[in-house]
């Protein structure tokens, strides 16, 4: 005969009621007593499950389930709490905290299907579980912005009690349902509800949890952060399948406060999480049953998904991206990976670095997912350079030259492999940013540090990383040079007139910057019709195409690194060229004497391309004046090009890609005559401090006409 509760609707069917007979005696009897309404026996069951685990299987104890349910399914939410509603909120309480209970215990056995388990306790009941988890955290959780505030009704719930209530059922979710992290992707309450849980853990600073009796430990708050990253980034992911719906980001910004918020708690985690696993003691033994090693394995997955989440909004909402790179976010990753790769890449053993959850290739995929965000970050923004900057100055040179020292099992086929952007190819996309003036300056800061630093001689495990550091580091040098060469960017610093020995600092008069190719500067209306005449006019438009449609400060000020590296590609790949040229002519027989060589320098090493002038983008191909420039070119040079008119060079900020005409070229043949002599007093002046930004405005000089209408 089932089992009924007395006074109440509560009643199992006959299979789950001879599913209770395979329960201990005493067991059966305070499950009847739950069931007719005993809240003291229904936490009497739950505290069986959880002592019995060490000694029984998880299934054995399924056969609860259905009282649970059948629990939840007899009361009510209430919309107040007062002591008629009590009784009902701590049987809940109970209920559900014993349903989360056998999901995490047949999570802790993976032949038992806590897959199955998840989706079938959790789940497939969430219009019945859901909503007590709301109630719980909305009244026994303290508020999301102000953590410091005790709950209001801790004598119905402990906060401990509402963390595994609230939390943990997210965390089983996402690591053991597959139908269950669609729920969070597709339900606009759900996400509501996880994102206000997301920055309640991101607040928490790991103290014991106001309102609960001190069991809360910092410990638990610790391992609470790391976990709950996957819940997060989870809401925001992709699913699994393209056809099932997945909300916007939006929808999760919108849930959380705001792009600020997010990214406040965002960069929040990930340094705490960092704190975390710098705090870890060391392994005593690097086994797959050692304490720190499972600790650092659960910290170090918590920052995998915190950087694959800051990569999933960075890419997906540009104001996010901005906000972020303003918030030093590729500071906050650099430190983070600075601060656990020495943790982390440790020869162990190769039980343990082979070992598919522990293993050495999961430790390393927490770099991978950082490097990837510094490298989408670069991509993706419209100011790659100051990107690029932030990285170097944060150390992240450094850091990866710290990499060199793994992975250990080096000529073992077996041996983890790397990400789609790990290390090398972080690196090769900060070389392509190379030939940018800030960018060198943070270099020469880098090389400044790195000589105040004692050496430190490592073993080179990973040759492929060291050769590509190797090639790289010499790059550097190369670039530092380049910036070297006096006059350092001569045409910021004197008058483009011809013959005027006037430099900027002994300007009567604010600068004058031609607002034709935002190149030439003039002291005054004199040089600058003078200038005109002796061949501005046929140049300005040049000087435009060399730094950009949009003319940037960063290109302008970068032509002489630019210029360097062109002149250095084109005479280290002569005979390159020369094949290259002959393809084209093959190729492109019409066009035969309207060829152009492209340096590539968007791509590391960087690459040469031969095209007719019509085909380069962003380019005026068909202006009648490139014949005429190319003839000059020609007549002015000690070695002019053979088989093509003129070099362009092809560089990026970011996400925009501009095709400049060959920096070398246009300095020379522009300001031709225009070089500091020997004998000529230069006072240096940094071109930071000349203000720039009111430069269009300063008497700005329109080269489109003749200047004697006073328009140059």
């Amino acid at each position: 005969m089932p089992f009924a509760a007395v006074g109440s609707s509560l009643q199992l069917t006959a299979d789950e009621t001879k599913a209770l007979k395979s329960l201990p005696a005493a067991t059966q009897i305070t499950a009847k007593k739950a069931l007719q309404g005993s809240i003291t026996d229904l936490a009497r069951l739950v505290e069986f499950m959880t002592l019995s685990i060490s000694r029984s299987s998880p299934s054995r104890f399924c056969c609860l389930v259905p009282i649970f349910h059948a629990t939840l399914n007899s009361v009510q939410v209430p919309k107040y709490i007062n002591p008629k509603t009590i009784p009902a909120i701590i049987r809940a309480k109970w209920a559900l905290l014993g349903l989360v209970t056998i999901s995490t215990l047949a999570t802790s056995l993976p032949s038992y299907g806590s897959d199955d388990a998840v989706t079938k306790y959790i789940v497939r009941r969430w219009d019945e579980t859901y909503p007590w988890m709301w109630f719980f955290a909305q009244n026994c959780l303290p508020p999301p912005y102000d953590v410091s505030v005790t709950p209001p009704r801790p004598d119905l719930c402990s906060v401990s009690d509402a963390v595994k209530l609230t939390i943990s059922p997210l965390s089983l979710i996402c690591t053991k349902s597959e139908e269950g992290r669609h729920l969070l992707r597709s339900s606009v309450s759900v996400q509501q509800f996880a994102a206000r849980l997301w920055i309640l853990v991101g607040n928490l600073k790991g103290e014991v949890l106001q309102g609960d009796s001190g069991t809360t430990t910092d410990g638990l708050v610790s391992k609470l952060r790391a976990s709950f990253a996957l819940t997060n980034y989870v809401c925001v992911s992709e699913s699994e399948h393209p056809d099932k719906i997945t909300l916007p980001l939006s929808n999760f910004i919108h849930a959380a406060g705001g792009v600020k918020p997010v990214v406040f708690t965002l960069l929040r985690y990930i340094r705490r999480i960092t704190r975390d696993v710098a705090a870890v003691e060391e392994p005593r033994s690097w086994t797959v049953s050692d304490p720190s090693v499972k600790q650092l394995h659960l910290y170090t997955v918590g920052l995998n998904y915190s950087f694959q989440f800051l990569q999933t909004i960075s890419s997906q909402d540009p104001s996010c991206r901005e906000q972020l790179i303003r918030q030093g976010s590729i500071r906050t990753v650099v430190d983070a990976i600075t601060q656990i790769l020495p943790r982390i890449l440790v020869q162990a053993n190769e039980e343990l670095d082979l070992h598919p959850q522990l293993g050495l290739a999961g430790r390393q995929k927490v770099l991978w997912s950082g490097y990837s965000y510094i490298a989408s970050a670069i991509r993706d923004a419209d100011d790659g350079v100051t990107c690029v900057c932030q990285a170097i100055d944060a150390g992240l040179i450094q850091t990866l030259e710290k990499g060199v020292i793994c992975p250990p099992h080096a000529h073992r086929r077996d041996r983890p492999v790397r990400g789609r952007m790990g290390d090398i190819e972080l690196l090769f996309l900060l070389a392509t940013f190379f030939i940018y003036h800030r960018v060198v300056a943070s270099i020469f800061r880098h090389w400044f540090r790195m000589h105040n630093v004692p050496t430190e001689k490592r073993e080179i495990r990973d040759e492929g990383l060291g050769a590509a550091l190797e090639i790289v580091l010499t790059s550097t040098i190369n670039a530092m040079d380049y910036r070297s060469v006096e006059p350092i960017n001569f045409f910021e610093y004197r008058c483009s007139g011809p013959g005027c020995p006037m430099c900027t600092p002994k300007f009567v008069s604010k600068k004058r910057r031609c607002s034709g190719c935002l190149v030439s500067i003039y002291c005054s209306e004199k040089c600058q019709r003078t200038a005109w005449r002796n061949g501005h006019r046929k140049w300005c438009q040049v000087l435009r195409c060399t730094v950009g449609p949009w003319g940037s400060p960063d290109i302008r000020n970068s032509l002489q690194v630019i210029a360097g590296f062109e002149t250095t590609q084109i005479s280290g790949m002569a005979k390159d060229v020369e094949t290259r040229v002959r393809e084209a002519q093959q190729k492109f027989p019409a066009f035969s004497d309207k060829l152009v060589l492209m340096v590539d320098l968007t791509v590391y090493s960087p690459e040469m391309r031969v095209l007719p002038v019509h085909m380069l983008e962003q380019f005026p191909g068909r202006d009648p004046i490139w014949p005429e420039i190319a003839d000059e070119i020609r007549a002015r040079s000690d070695s002019p090009p053979k088989g093509y008119m003129f070099s362009v060079v092809k560089v990026h900020l970011g996400k925009s890609k501009f095709t400049l005409f060959s920096p070398s070229t246009a300095l020379r043949m522009a300001f031709e005559g225009q070089y500091f002599s020997d004998d000529e007093a230069y006072d240096p002046v940094d071109e930071d401090e000349i203000d720039d930004s009111k430069s269009l405005g300063d008497q700005d000089l329109d080269c489109d006409s003749d200047p004697l209408d006073n328009k140059c």
